[in-house]
């Protein structure tokens, strides 16, 4: 299939709560939706959403690199294989940084399940889930045992709480209510993103150890101590932002680790997730696909690589969706009870509301 055009439409969505990421506090979502279509019309959306603190790369790198493909693109040099998933995984774009790179991906599969006549995770794999698992973020402020009880009330079955912007005894606190409030039914994760020294980590670990935790996300600045880490204290872990950059083929992974969570638009294309989702299963480690506040396009999209790529039935950090005061598809992306429509979700991406969009090419 060679590839007709290329369209990209920008948005800015306000945030119910402002994030802190990093040392910088996002208040709107602002993204790219790319539009790529082939000569018989058939058409498929990607997202492009780099959050700043997280990413590496900037909005005038993200503008260049897309300037250069769409041109690439118009002059008809890009063919994309299309016998299945498996061929078309395997397809090279042209340097793209990870952000783009994900958006670009993602629209090309579209295109080709639009081609097929097929829904995104129907065409990934005939046998997808339909219905996956969210775990439910719970917000810095408030009350956090109240807001526990909310989210399981409604069918929650996972919990995240995030930890190490306060005193351990304030995150230590927060940990406990949590776990009163949503008892041992309920999977509790916390993810620390780096924030902690190794003796604090550990002193948190030490006070939390009765908690009955799921897995505790990157405790630590000095991630080379990680093992230590869990000798010391027990805390099952899990890696997030070790894994950027390192496809980890030959590296050791650290003891006590048993969950990875991979954040496609941040790991850059679908190779480095499926190397490390591979890896992952072949070590016993659970994969756990989570995002980065994005649309509900690019929620749909991750929606549909957890229900076709990922074989354990693992809560998703799709949460996100709901500090989206307004969304870019036709129905606001949603998890009723705790759990996502997949194909439903699919479809509503594919059907954008461009007229809510600045068209940028």
């Amino acid at each position: 299939m060679i590839l007709a055009g290329c369209e990209a439409f920008g948005y800015e969505l306000p945030l119910t709560t402002p994030l802190r990421i990093g040392g910088h506090y996002v208040r709107t979502r602002r993204g790219l939706l790319i539009r790529l279509w082939d000569r018989d019309g058939h058409c498929g959306y990607g997202e492009v959403a780099p959050l700043p603190g997280l990413h590496r790369e900037d909005w005038a790198l993200v503008l260049r690199q897309l300037k250069v493909f769409r041109a690439c693109v118009l002059n008809g040099t890009l063919t994309v294989p299309e016998r299945d998933w498996l061929e078309a995984r395997h397809w090279e774009v042209p340097t793209l940084c990870p952000s783009l790179r994900h958006g670009v991906e993602w629209a090309v599969f579209d295109l080709l399940a639009c081609r097929q006549g097929k829904t995104l995770p129907a065409w990934l794999n005939p046998d997808c889930r339909h219905r996956i698992a969210v775990n439910g973020l719970l917000p810095r402020e408030g009350d956090v045992a109240v807001q526990a009880r909310q989210l399981v009330s409604q069918g929650y079955t996972a919990l995240k709480l995030k930890v190490g912007w306060e005193s351990v005894a304030r995150d230590v606190a927060r940990v406990r209510a949590v776990r009163e409030a949503c008892g041992d039914a309920v999977a509790l994760r916390v993810d620390a993103n780096r924030a902690w020294d190794f003796p604090t980590a550990a002193r948190f670990g030490e006070q939390v150890a009765d908690c009955r935790l799921d897995y505790v996300e990157e405790p630590l600045r000095e991630a080379g101590r990680l093992a230590a880490l869990h000798r010391a204290t027990g805390m099952p872990l899990a890696l997030d932002e070790s894994l950027v950059g390192d496809p980890l083929e030959s590296s050791v992974i650290p003891e006590g680790v048993v969950a990875f969570v991979l954040k496609p638009a941040v790991l850059g294309g679908v190779k480095h997730l499926l190397r490390l989702k591979e890896r992952a299963e072949g070590l016993g480690i659970r994969p756990v696909i989570s995002s980065v506040f994005e649309s509900g396009v690019g929620l749909a999209h991750l929606a549909a690589c957890a229900a076709a790529l990922i074989a354990a039935d693992v809560p998703v950090g799709l949460d996100t969706y709901r500090w989206l005061a307004t969304d870019i598809v036709p129905k606001k992306f949603a998890a009723p009870a705790g759990i996502i429509g997949v194909e439903d979700a699919c479809r509503q991406a594919r059907n954008p509301c461009l007229d809510r969009l600045n068209q940028l090419a």
